[in-house]
């Protein structure tokens, strides 16, 4: 089990738990509450668009989103602490 990939996916849960949470006080705010909903998954949407798959994820609910977009993104996550990890321990840092 990789320290550093949990780290990272817990870092990354705190970020999703604090921008719902922001999402649902804002109240009437639409437009806060889209960018707090959407923040989380910037980098996953940009990444979408860029391959040209943002038509297909246009009906989704946020709920579906997280579970397409955010799901992957926690088993990248521990997988690159899980390399940097081994990385630190093969070169001696953290010793």
């Amino acid at each position: 089990m990789s320290r550093l990939g949990i780290i990272f996916c817990s870092i990354y849960a705190l970020v999703i738990v604090v921008c719902l949470a922001l999402a649902f006080w804002a109240g009437f705010d639409f437009k806060g509450r889209f960018v707090f909903l959407q923040l989380p998954l910037t980098p996953q949407i940009a990444i979408t668009d860029t391959i040209g798959l943002s038509s297909q994820l246009q009906n989704l609910s946020w709920v579906g989103a997280y579970i397409i977009l955010g799901l992957p993104a926690f088993v990248v996550l521990y997988f690159v602490g899980k390399a940097m990890g081994l990385v630190f321990t093969l070169s001696g840092i953290g010793r």
